[in-house]
């Protein structure tokens, strides 16, 4: 069991070493969408969505997530001691544009008669850690088996062919099995009432811990179909917004201005990935202590039915997601600051203000 234990420490230490050199990207755009936020239509409307204003400041905050597997790409490769701009490539390719396109239109590809999966990798985090992890050890081998003066031509060449069904045809299927999983455990959640809320919210830390975000699309096709969604929308409200409280209890007691900021970027932004990454994850007190309140937050949601029933903000301001002549919104509000209030009381209880 201890040597378990060590590998799962293990896995969650080296997946935040790969994170961390990215911060500054996550924090500086969800900053970003805060300002949209409060300047824009849903808080002051000093901004419109067709403002030329709006329009910069939106892209530029989606291109520091939507670019995530490139900057995650070059980070992993530091970590895992490879070459920094082939890791880079590998999370480039898997945005390209004309791969993107054909995922779009649901063009079949293959690559050797190995079928590749069309997904969509824009944000993602994990695939291409997994991608350079691998590639370090390829990249290892070609080193000393390659002579001295055919490295430069050959081990680029021969690395990025093989990682090519390696990162489209094996990573890519497996993250998109493991999101289908998850997809049908919601769906069954969302059948056995407020119980399967407050699951859905405890599990939420655990699903981006696993990079496994992209089974939020199940909650754009439940809106499409049905016009509302019983469960994961407002539970990611919930649990980015205790993120944030939760965030904000350690901040009391180291006072490091990262902690601030990142606390306010996953309530107000509705982006946790840089406090979960950088902060909670070496933190299991604080962990057991988000979990507990997404747990009564979303329990209390389930009681009152709250449904979402339109996209809007993953932070606080995704309240507004609720309203309709069926949900009340008061409900919504109550949910979020249970889920804030225990986490926050929870972790300040766990860690003791130590005494100078």
């Amino acid at each position: 069991m201890k040597k378990i234990v060590n590998v799962i420490k293990k896995i969650f230490s080296t997946l935040c070493d790969c994170i961390v050199p990215v911060l500054p990207i996550m924090i500086g755009a969800g900053m970003i969408k805060v300002l949209l936020i409060i300047f824009g239509p849903i808080v002051l409307g000093l901004l419109n969505e067709s403002d030329s204003t709006y329009i910069v400041l939106q892209f530029v905050a989606d291109a520091g997530y939507y670019f995530m597997p490139i900057y995650i790409g070059f980070a992993s490769a530091e970590i895992f001691h490879t070459q920094k701009y082939l890791g880079a490539l590998i999370g480039a390719m898997l945005l390209a544009p004309t791969f993107v396109e054909l995922v779009n239109s649901g063009v079949t590809l293959d690559f050797l008669k190995l079928p590749i999966a069309l997904t969509n990798y824009g944000n993602q985090i994990l695939p291409s850690i997994i991608a350079v992890w691998l590639m370090s050890y390829l990249y290892r081998f070609l080193d000393n088996k390659i002579p001295q003066n055919l490295k430069s031509l050959l081990i680029p060449l021969i690395t990025v062919v093989i990682m090519i069904p390696v990162a489209f045809c094996l990573i890519g299927p497996l993250g998109v099995s493991l999101s289908n999983k998850l997809i049908e455990l919601i769906m069954l959640l969302k059948d056995i009432g407020p119980l399967g809320n407050a699951i859905m919210c405890a599990m939420i830390p655990f699903i981006t811990i696993f990079g496994l975000s992209g089974a939020n699309v199940s909650s754009m096709l439940l809106l499409a179909a049905t016009g509302c969604d019983p469960i994961l929308f407002f539970s990611n409200v919930i649990y980015n917004c205790a993120v944030g409280f939760v965030t904000f209890a350690l901040y009391l007691r180291d006072k490091k201005p990262d902690t601030l900021a990142v606390a306010i970027t996953s309530t107000v932004a509705g982006t946790s990935e840089p406090a979960v990454f950088s902060i909670l994850m070496k933190d299991a007190k604080a962990i057991a202590a988000l979990v507990v309140g997404d747990f009564f937050g979303g329990l209390y949601a389930g009681f009152c039915g709250i449904k979402s029933y339109a996209m809007a903000s993953f932070g606080m301001f995704g309240v507004v997601s609720t309203i309709s002549q069926d949900t009340n919104i008061i409900h919504a509000i109550i949910s979020v600051l249970i889920s804030c209030v225990i986490g926050f009381v929870l972790c300040l209880l766990l860690h003791p203000k130590k005494h100078e």
